[in-house]
């Protein structure tokens, strides 16, 4: 049974405007265009509605494909023929003036400010509600957009007038927050409540999130704590108006799909509309409704609990009768193939060509690796290039850019954390090291072999994997030691290259390649994610996470082995709970993968050793992101200063040296 939603704003004001969805509540904040809004006169707002039939579910990409063509001109007519305030329904009492400085904004009365968080609290200990959805960040490009009105992990506790709130635990995830509270009225002997509280933090700043899959998942989330005795739950953003009646809209009409197999968008908004003013603000929110709706109706709910995998799986993987193709197989074929979805002029310009190994694997331009010439303009270029990731267009001048066939991946925890490339061909091998060296990255991921005679020289200290163990065409001989060299990354990586936004950090994003930087690249990415995932959220979701990650480059999990694969070496992590507990097996690297330092590997090949010799002596004396010396002032301190430095570097710790190679043999 689904809960009521109440719509409010951010803590400023406690008015309740009840939604007659359920029991879903809006908090908003305001107070200018509202006069403007509520001049037409009365009874004119019907008048300009217009007659919109339901959508049957069969029909949901249908019609919004219909809809959206001509730059979304029908949309664009559905959105506007909807009164932004109904002028019939009466607003005083946010008028009065002691209300005024309840209000967030003049154009939206009845979320909360400092002035109105003690009335939040209240409101949400008359109306009873356990659960608080928050549809903002509390500050937004420097703006304050809500007051935090819950005691921080340090604080633990804070009043709020009459109430207690006490934070028991707070569950950080990559897209929102979870956070447990209890509440006590202080006039109330034994009033202790145990409230939710669950704070979205992937809404972009400017427009609406472009997966709408994000929202999907917020929603199941929420559900997941709903409780059928408590009250309505209460949803606000800043205002209360725009992500909060998007966020509603897009549960209501979940449920009307699941129970009639049909949806009134249009309708629903309209009633929005009705109870509150601007729900739904503007045509982007409304369209974002039905991309939701069709990404449940094409995809469905391909989440699974760690505690739910083994028995999952063992039901997707039956073949009834044995002829037809499983579950899991026909879930695989869901799956988007991205053919040409984004432009690829980069990569198929002609003198770009030869710089790629499989032509069926050419990066996108939206996502592409920037090779900048200019070094001085390079990490000013960079920010700008990160700062608008959704484009097609490839504005850098040739002049001023090299290409790479090299694609940025977001990983779990921030966006664009790693690049998946090709292996270096060898007229791309310095463009290779001026990426990894423009682009700060200290881990490199190889998963093929070289070719008998190829050398690479180090000018960084870069940290290298090499996972030999893949001789196979798709997947690795033995995947657990896979699984147990990405922990050991994980666990041996400073937290900021993993799990922070690598714009805020020193860290670059992670170089993972292999011959074609698709086919193995993209069975390691997809494992890298969903095993943060699984160890944080104790879910795996593998069809979104290769569907993202097809979008991101051609060629990602394209074969059904790889993609069961992935299941398969989960339900292998993490066995089967006992007692309710899920662990995953113990990682067994130690034996496996081996750390040399390079200043002391002993080889037969004495032109290698005499290299090896050089890239320590260099590294020990330049600063890490210094240019490299000339090769023949290299060479000559090399002669120089070489038995020295050999004898140096034999005191050292293999694990401290400054060029590491982790391989597993």
């Amino acid at each position: 049974m689904q809960l009521p939603l109440a719509a409010i704003r951010a803590p400023n004001q406690a008015v309740e405007d009840s939604i007659s969805h359920g029991a879903l509540w809006v908090v908003g904040k305001s107070p200018s265009a509202m006069e403007a809004a509520t001049k037409c006169p009365a009874g004119d707002d019907d008048k300009q509605l217009l007659h919109v039939d339901p959508i049957p579910a069969e029909l949901l990409l249908e019609t919004y494909k219909r809809k959206i063509a001509d730059e979304g001109r029908l949309f664009l007519a559905e959105f506007q023929s909807i009164p932004r305030v109904f002028s019939k329904f009466q607003i005083k009492e946010a008028r009065k003036s002691c209300n005024q400085n309840k209000n967030r904004y003049v154009d939206i009365l009845p979320c909360p400010k400092d002035e109105t968080v003690d009335d939040f609290w209240r409101m949400i200990w008359e109306q009873q509600s356990s659960i608080i959805v928050m549809v903002t960040r509390c500050e937004e490009q420097n703006r304050n957009k809500c007051a935090e009105y819950w005691p921080s992990m340090e604080r633990e506790a804070e009043i709020f007038g009459d109430f207690a709130v006490k934070i028991t635990d707070e569950n950080i995830c990559p897209d929102y927050i979870i956070r447990k509270l209890t509440v006590t009225n202080k006039r109330e002997k034994n009033s202790e409540r145990a409230v939710t509280h669950i704070q979205f933090t992937s809404w972009p700043d400017h427009g609406v999130p472009g997966d709408p899959h994000l929202l999907l998942k917020l929603r199941r989330r929420v559900n997941s704590f709903t409780n059928i005795f408590s009250g309505p739950i209460v949803v606000h953003c800043s205002a209360g108006v725009g992500r909060t009646g998007t966020y509603i809209g897009i549960d209501a009409m979940m449920e009307g799909l699941e129970a009639e197999g049909r949806v009134d968008v249009y309708g629903y908004v309209v009633k929005l509309r009705r109870q509150r003013c601007l729900m739904v603000q503007v045509e982007a929110q409304y369209i974002l409704i039905h991309q939701a709706l069709i990404e449940h109706n094409q995809f469905g709910e391909t989440e699974l609990p760690l505690s739910e995998l083994h028995s999952s799986l063992s039901n997707l993987s039956r073949r009834e009768p044995s002829t037809e193709p499983s579950l899991l197989e026909i879930e695989f074929q869901r799956l988007p193939k991205y053919k040409n979805w984004r432009s690829q002029n980069s990569g198929n310009h002609e003198d770009n060509v030869p710089k790629s190994r499989d032509s069926n694997v050419i990066p996108y331009d939206y996502n592409r690796v920037h090779i900048k010439i200019n070094e001085d303009n390079s990490q000013e270029s960079e920010q700008e290039e990160d700062s608008d990731d959704s484009s097609d267009d490839d504005s850098d001048d040739e002049t001023e850019t090299k290409y790479i066939n090299a694609s940025f991946i977001d990983g779990y925890w921030s966006k664009r954390s790693l690049i998946a490339t090709q292996g270096p061909l060898p007229e791309t091998t310095e463009d290779f090291w001026l990426m990894v060296f423009q682009r700060k990255t200290k881990i490199i991921v190889m998963l093929s072999e070289l070719k008998e005679g190829e050398k690479r020289k180090e000018s960084r200290v870069i940290s290298q994997y090499h996972f030999h163990k893949w001789t196979g065409q798709d997947l690795p001989e033995k995947p657990e030691e896979l699984v147990d060299m990405i922990r050991k990354m994980k666990e041996n990586t400073p937290k900021s290259c993993v799990n922070e936004d690598s714009k805020q950090s020193s860290n670059g994003p992670v170089v993972i390649h292999c011959n074609d930087g698709a086919s193995r690249t993209g069975v390691f990415c997809a494992l890298w994610n969903v095993l943060d995932c699984a160890n944080t959220e104790k879910v795996i979701d593998i069809f979104q996470t290769a569907k993202a990650l097809r979008k991101e480059r051609p060629g990602m999990l394209m074969s059904f082995e790889q993609y069961s694969f992935l299941y398969n070496i989960m339900a292998q992590t993490f066995p089967a709970p006992q007692n309710g507990d899920i662990k995953a097996s113990p990682c067994n690297t130690e034996d496996k993968i081996e750390v040399v330092n390079e200043q002391k590997q002993e080889t037969t090949n004495l032109e290698e050793k005499q290299s090896n010799q050089e890239s320590a002596l260099n590294q020990s004396n330049a600063h890490p992101t210094a240019v490299p010396p000339p090769k023949e002032e290299k060479e000559a301190k090399s002669q120089n200063d070489a038995p020295k430095e050999a004898e140096k570097s034999s005191a050292e710790n293999p694990a401290n040296g400054p060029t590491v190679a982790s391989e597993v043999q």
